[in-house]
């Protein structure tokens, strides 16, 4: 035979609460008249509780209903079921009291009851309602929720901030089921807060007193509940921790990534080298950005690359009508439509397979779907490897732009927002000079067409694909060394949210064509990227991970630039986002020439021809007099 099963479906729950609702309000009328008279109830009192009943219960029961008290989680009753429950109580005890004075007097012919039992049939019965209510979680917290093996087998472990979402997290911790973690205390820097409880739990004191409260409560793991905590903030917490026994730190996420807004278990995740060598969060108008994404189709090219694909995931957020995913990959794509399967989208998101370097396949995409808003992403970046590829590097960053951006002026496309780099910055590499060069493709299409053509400009993003971070990391996995190419090269360093957050509100600017940068602060020695990556891996460099360096490799800098020598940087509607003025566009025409002679020296495999051309066209001194350009550049004499 199976086994009886006693889950709390809904009506069970409301068999249960009903049911005790009646009895405590049974025992509280029996209870006011017990009170009232000393203990000595008049029989003619003692005779009407019946006939009472019938009038106290039904106006509360409907009260409860329309609160949705037989609705609540037993296990997870909080502030404003309790507030319910008074509510509903209260204007039971006043739909009585109406009752027995307009209704009751007139048709039994019994005087109206002494208005003490009422209020102290009042009194008791919304504490007993609340206490009931309340009830499962007051004896969950009593007995601890576990057993002495599993309290043993719990992770023990400290809150950093006691505001409102240290006390999400604690109570969530502390209602867990499962019970995997145990919280011992909270430290927090506001002195009002020392000695004080939340949830029963202490707040020890300040950052300062880590290394002790760690050693006294015997802390597993410190998780720092401060979602808009600044890199300042978490580099002083994780160094007070390393001062302790303990070696993991994690941490709630940053504004950006809490949409729900909510502190929860599942939220949490370790800190990571962002956190720590990141810079405060720049202000983002997301009501700006709603407006402008209102009912549009967007494609995001390059949707499979780490930019791309945050760029879908971020768009998912805006009430657009449609998004399309475009990229080569098609693993990629499917890795993408698997990880928006689960996330109960209200925004459609179609994969499209295409290379943006096939005009035909653009042009029909292009044609069929009719996107509004095209961010373009889809780009070869590594530099290495570009310098030994560099027909490559031409074909998508610089022609597939090309195939692209006139797809789009053909389809009337309202604005197209290309991806670009600080490495577009008196270039010195392939790759960079492609993405200047791509830049000057969108305003030269600007010229004509309605599209509007903006370019953003940003640094490194940590964390992206096949960045430094992840070679680092397995570097450190394996023991070492790290290889780093030299101890003070630097580089502008963001989170990848944070760039795809500036490339949404780039989009919102009513520019015909322009390039946008973002004030990215003081740039970070790669070196104390590195070292960071060491520490939070509980290791010390040097000792434990040695570094070696291996020189500078071809086509890199020292430290890269956000404007050229003949750019200027001009402020905008939103704080620390830039638009760079430059002193005139490349004609169309003249452009067209050149790229066809590009991709002439391109098929030919000619790798200095190309080089050539390719450092004219991103110079701004550039002025194209006919094809020929690309042989003078080369050194060839020109054709007749």
């Amino acid at each position: 035979m199976s086994r009886l099963s006693l889950r709390p479906t809904p009506n069970l729950r409301t068999a249960i609460f009903l049911t005790g609702d009646v009895l405590i309000w049974s025992l509280a009328l029996y209870l006011a008249f017990y009170l009232r008279f000393d203990g000595a109830i008049p029989q003619q009192h003692l005779a009407r509780l019946p006939l009472l009943l019938l009038v106290f219960v039904p106006p509360k029961v409907f009260w409860h209903y329309l609160f949705r008290l037989y609705r609540v989680t037993w296990r997870l009753v909080g502030l404003t079921d309790l507030l319910n429950a008074w509510k509903a109580n209260t204007l039971a005890s006043v739909s009585v009291f109406l009752l027995l004075l307009f209704l009751t007097r007139p048709l039994l012919g019994f005087s109206v009851m002494t208005r003490s039992v009422l209020v102290l049939d009042y009194i008791l019965s919304v504490a007993a309602i609340m206490l009931f209510r309340f009830s499962r979680r007051l004896w969950d917290f009593q007995r601890g929720g576990m057993s002495l093996s599993r309290r043993k087998a719990a992770r023990r472990i400290l809150l950093v901030g006691a505001g409102t979402a240290g006390d999400r997290l604690s109570r969530s911790m502390l209602d867990d089921t499962r019970r995997l973690y145990r919280p011992v205390g909270f430290i927090d820097d506001d002195p009002s807060k020392h000695g004080t409880y939340l949830h029963g739990l202490r707040v020890f004191g300040g950052r300062t007193s880590i290394p002790e409260v760690v050693r006294q409560e015997h802390v597993d793991e410190v998780v720092v509940a401060i979602p808009s905590a600044s890199p300042e903030e978490l580099r002083a917490i994780v160094e007070q921790t390393r001062q302790s026994d303990v070696r993991q730190v994690r941490i709630l996420p940053g504004v950006y990534e809490l949409l729900s807004g909510r502190a929860r278990l599942q939220d949490i995740r370790e800190v990571q080298p962002d956190d720590l060598l990141g810079r405060p969060s720049v202000k983002i108008d997301m009501d700006t950005i709603r407006r402008f994404l209102q009912d549009k189709r967007v494609m995001v090219t390059g949707a499979a690359g780490s930019i791309g694909f945050e760029l879908v995931r971020q768009l998912c957020r805006f009430p657009c009508s449609e998004i399309l995913a475009l990229d080569m990959n098609e693993s990629g794509l499917f890795e993408l439509e698997e990880a928006l399967a689960g996330l109960q989208l209200e925004v459609p998101v179609r994969t499209i397979i295409a290379d943006v370097r096939d005009r035909d396949k653009v042009d029909w995409v292009l044609r069929t779907t009719r996107p509004h808003v095209i961010f373009h992403a889809a780009a070869y970046k590594h530099v290495p490897l570009m310098e030994r590829h560099a027909e490559e590097a031409v074909k998508t960053n610089v022609l597939g732009t090309f195939v692209l951006g006139e797809a789009a002026v053909r389809a009337n496309v309202d604005t197209f927002v290309l991806i670009s780099t600080d490495k577009a910055v008196h270039p010195n590499n392939v790759m960079g000079t492609t993405k200047r060069v791509a830049e000057k493709v969108g305003q030269a299409l600007s010229q004509r067409g309605r599209t509007r053509f903006l370019a953003v400009r940003f640094g490194n993003v940590l964390g992206s694909r096949g960045s430094l971070i992840p070679v680092l990391q397995e570097q450190i996995r394996r023991g070492g060394p790290i290889t780093l190419t030299h101890p003070d090269m630097k580089r502008y360093i963001m989170s990848i949210s944070e760039a795809v957050l500036l490339v949404l509100q780039a989009a919102t600017m009513d520019r015909r064509t322009s390039i946008f940068v973002l004030d990215m602060g003081e740039p970070v020695r790669i070196t104390d990227l590195a070292v960071e990556l060491i520490r939070l891996s509980g290791l010390e460099p040097d000792k434990d991970i040695p570094f070696v360096f291996t020189g500078v490799r071809p086509g890199e800098k020292m430290e890269e630039e956000l404007v050229e020598s003949y750019e200027t940087l001009m402020p905008t509607p939103f704080a620390k986002v830039f638009e760079i003025q430059v002193n005139g566009v490349p004609q169309e025409m003249a452009l067209r020439l050149a790229l066809q002679e590009l991709e002439r020296l391109v098929r030919q495999m000619d790798a200095d021809g190309t080089r050539a051309l390719l450092d004219h066209m991103a110079s701004q001194e550039m002025n194209i007099q006919g094809m020929a350009v690309g042989d003078e550049a080369a050194g060839r004499p020109r054709a007749t």
